[in-house]
C-alpha cells in the first residue's frame, strides 16, 4: 500500500475546504459606545457572528459619516437609525431590516432646584443638535408627561454626551437628555431625573439593522446572516442577565455596580424581536420631516424591509 495516498488525500481535501471555511469579513458602523448598540457587542462576545462564519469588523463613526460611508460600499451595514430613516425619507437607497430599540433610552435629568417636569417650563433643555436622538427622546417624554415643548427652550450645546452633561453640572442648561448610566450617576450627585423610557408608549428608536437596497439585492444571504446574529445578540440580552453584565462592564469600562443599576433601566426600551409597531415608524417619520424638509406622506415600505426579519424571526422561534 503507498502511505503517501492518505496524507496527499489530506492535503486534497484541506486545500478544497479551506476557502468554504473562510468567513465572511463584513463591516458594520455604530455611532456610539453605548447601551443602544449593546446586542451587536454581545453578538460578538457570544460568537453568534462566528455561527453563521462571518468575520465582523464594528467600527464606531459619527451617523452623519455613516450616510456616504454607506452609499460608497466602505461600510456594509449601519447599526444606526436616526439618519438612516431621515436618508430614507429622502430618497436615498436605505431599508431599515430590524429595530434593536423601539423606544428611546434617554431620560431627562435637571439640576437638583427642579423638582418636576412641570418644573421645566421656561427653563433651558440642553441637546447635541436639533432632530437628534436625545433632543426627540426630551420632546417625546415632554409630550408623555403633558408639557408642551414650546414652553421649553431647546439649547444646541454640539458636543457629545459627556460635554453636556459637564454643561449641566456648571449651571449653564438646568437639563439634559441622557443615556444609562449617566441618569445613574447623576442622580447620585443630586440632580432629579424628571422622566424616561418607562413614560413613553411610543418612541423613536435609536439602534436598528440597516442596509442599502444595492447591498441587500446582491448580498442577501449574507445579510440574512448579519440579522440573525444580532437578533441573538438581543434575545440573549433579555435573557442572559449575568453574560449581559459582564459584557456591558467589559465594553464600556464600568463598575458592575453600574452595569446592574443600568441593565434594569434599559431593558424596557428594547425590542424583544427586532419588531416594533408601525406606529413607532410612522412617529420616527413625523417627527423627522421638519430636519429632512419634507411634507410629504412617506410610505413606511419606503423606509423599511420586514421580510428577512420575518424568516429570521420564523428560523429562531421568536415571540
Amino acid at each position: 500500500m503507498n502511505r503517501r495516498l492518505p496524507i496527499l488525500l489530506f492535503a486534497a481535501v484541506a486545500l478544497f475546504a479551506a476557502p468554504l471555511l473562510a468567513a465572511d469579513k463584513v463591516i458594520i458602523s455604530y455611532s456610539s459606545r453605548s447601551y443602544a448598540f449593546l446586542p451587536a457587542q454581545i453578538a460578538v462576545a457570544k460568537g453568534f457572528f462566528k455561527d453563521e462564519n462571518l468575520e465582523p469588523l464594528l467600527i464606531q463613526m459619527r451617523s452623519q459619516v455613516t450616510v456616504p460611508a454607506l452609499l460608497s460600499g466602505e461600510v456594509h451595514y449601519t447599526l444606526s437609525f436616526g439618519n438612516i430613516i431621515g436618508g430614507a425619507m429622502t430618497g436615498l437607497p436605505f431599508k431599515i431590516l430590524a429595530v434593536l430599540t423601539d423606544k428611546p433610552l434617554h431620560s431627562i435629568v435637571a439640576r437638583p432646584e427642579i423638582k418636576t417636569i412641570a418644573d421645566m417650563r421656561g427653563k433651558r433643555m440642553g441637546s447635541q443638535r436639533i432632530g437628534g436622538s436625545d433632543h426627540l427622546a426630551a420632546e417625546a417624554i415632554f409630550q408623555a408627561k403633558g408639557i408642551d415643548v414650546k414652553d421649553v427652550q431647546f439649547i444646541t450645546l454640539g458636543g457629545d454626551e459627556p460635554v453636556r452633561t459637564e454643561m449641566l453640572r456648571k449651571g449653564l442648561v438646568d437639563a439634559i437628555c441622557t443615556v444609562p448610566p449617566g441618569p445613574v450617576r447623576l442622580a447620585r450627585e443630586g440632580y432629579n431625573v424628571l422622566g424616561g423610557p418607562k413614560d413613553l408608549k411610543i418612541g423613536s428608536p435609536i439602534s436598528a439593522v440597516a442596509v442599502t437596497d444595492g447591498r441587500l439585492k446582491s448580498h442577501r444571504e449574507e445579510t440574512k446572516k448579519v440579522l440573525r446574529a444580532v437578533l441573538r445578540g438581543l434575545r440573549a440580552m433579555h435573557e442572559r442577565r449575568d453574560d449581559t453584565l459582564v459584557i456591558m462592564s467589559k465594553w464600556l469600562g464600568q463598575s458592575a455596580e453600574v452595569a446592574r443599576d443600568s441593565y434594569d433601566s434599559i431593558l424596557p426600551s428594547f425590542s424583544l424581536d427586532g419588531g416594533t409597531v408601525d406606529k413607532t415608524y410612522e412617529f420616527a417619520i413625523e417627527s423627522r420631516k421638519a430636519t429632512v424638509r419634507t411634507d410629504k406622506p412617506v410610505p413606511l415600505a419606503q423606509v423599511r424591509d420586514l421580510s428577512l426579519l420575518r424568516e429570521v424571526q420564523k428560523e429562531l422561534r421568536l415571540p
